[in-house]
């Protein structure tokens, strides 16, 4: 079933810019189908003027002065010898961050209690910058712990744990929080 369309006065008909409103006509492209010989060729036509952007596929090279037959059996030299060649990789920490946060956050863990934290936090060094010594961020500790929430608490918890792996002591952090009793910790839903 087709709609008239609606013409809206002092608009043109072509002016895909202006809002929709109810009643104006979907627009749609304006295409022509054809299945001649015709459209085919076209068709063909541009697919070549496509291809031909690319340059052809060049056979692989091989060692000069071998035969096909003998290039297939050219020596090779053993891994070793490549591996000395090669720089060094560089060397992956034990601890990622992201296994950190797995640690900090099993069994809906928020943060350790008050008297942990602070044994927590003799693990983080202070950091040399060019205004002087910067120390880690101030857990909610004392008064602040019965009014902060667990998110808060657990992003300030976060903040520490980022904070140890720049200092490249997420390796005694880790240590610390996988020695930590279960009870030791702020657990979602505790006071």
């Amino acid at each position: 079933m087709a709609f008239p369309q609606r013409k809206t006065p002092g608009r043109r008909g072509g002016d895909l810019d202006r809002p929709w409103e109810p009643g104006d006509s979907i627009p749609a492209p304006e295409a022509e189908h054809r299945d001649d010989e015709a459209a085919w060729a076209l068709f063909k036509d541009l697919a070549h003027q496509q291809d031909r952007r690319f340059a052809d596929t060049l056979p692989m090279t091989r060692p000069s002065g071998l035969s096909t037959q003998e290039a297939a059996w050219a020596p090779t030299r053993p891994l070793t010898t490549v591996a000395r060649d090669l720089p060094a990789a560089p060397q992956q920490p034990l601890f990622t961050l992201e296994a950190a946060m797995l640690v900090a956050r099993r069994n809906n863990r928020v943060c350790p209690r008050p008297d942990r934290w602070t044994t927590f936090m003799d693990l983080l060094p202070p950091r040399k910058t060019l205004r002087g010594t910067m120390h880690p961020p101030v857990p909610p500790l004392g008064a602040a712990w019965s009014v902060t929430p667990p998110l808060t608490k657990r992003l300030y918890f976060r903040e520490h744990i980022e904070w140890a792996q720049r200092a490249d002591v997420l390796e005694d952090v880790m240590a610390f929080m996988q020695a930590l009793p279960e009870s030791d910790w702020l657990h979602i839903g505790e006071d």
